[in-house]
Parts: C-alpha cells; structure tokens; sequence
C-alpha cells in the first residue's frame, strides 16, 4: 500500500511540473559549496534502489533510461560521463541548466526534490558511470 501511495504522489507530482514548467517554482538552492563535496549515500543499496526509481519517473525522458542522454524528448546530458563533481550536479538539478543553441533546457528541480532524492537519483546514476567520469569533483 505504502509503493502504491507514493506512486500516486509521484505521478501528481510530475504531472503537475510537467503541464506547467513555466509556472514551477524552485525554491533556492545551496551554492555549490554547501553541497557535499561527494555523495553521502554513494555505495548505499537501499539510496541506489530509491533513486533508480526517483531516476526513472522523472529523469529518464529527456536522460534516457540508461543516463546516456538519449530520451524520449531528445538529447540531453549524458550523465555516464558527468564530471564535474557531485556538488554541480546537486546544483544543475536544483537550478536547471540553460544549455546555450538548444531549445531544451533543464527546468529547476530544487522546488519538487528534496536533497535526500536528489542524492539517492546521484547514487544510482554514479552506477551507470563509465570510466573517466568523475563525481567527485574536477580535483579528484
């Protein structure tokens, strides 16, 4: 019952963001500094589990199912190769990104995720990670 619930929550969650992205709001996000410099939950089962599933609902279809940037709405990022630091990427999800020459551009997700999703979405897609990314930051 408890899954069941929380899908339906997801699914108005995202439909609502989703019909009025120019409506959302984000709420301000922490500098980049303030982020930790690498992922609390990394290597965490039970945060991959979770954020595999938060990945899926709302990251997949401009992302891909695989996080290679190929989704259902175009090109996007390919994440398997992110490396910019587990501090940007909590900072791009949270304030979107606006990918100069493309017409799609990452909406804010700081208003609709919590950092505990945002780092548990991380720790799945660090898995996904193909040598030579780095989500530890541009000094590691």
């Amino acid at each position: 019952m408890r899954r069941i619930g929380q899908g339906i929550v997801l699914a108005v969650l995202v439909a609502g963001f989703l019909i009025d992205l120019g409506g959302a709001r984000a709420r301000p996000a922490r500098a980049e500094s303030e982020a930790p410099a690498t992922n609390p939950l990394s290597g965490n089962q039970a945060a991959m589990k979770e954020g595999r599933s938060w990945y899926l609902a709302i990251c997949a279809i401009c992302h891909g199912v695989e996080a290679d940037g190929v989704g259902e709405r175009g090109a996007a990022a390919d994440l398997r190769v992110f490396n910019k630091g587990f501090g940007k990427f909590v900072e791009t999800v949270k304030n979107g990104r606006d990918v100069p020459n493309r017409t799609a551009k990452m909406p804010p997700w700081g208003g609709v995720l919590s950092d505990q999703q945002i780092y548990q979405i991380g720790a799945f897609v660090e898995t996904l990670a193909k040598k030579g990314a780095n989500w530890k930051g541009p000094a590691n």
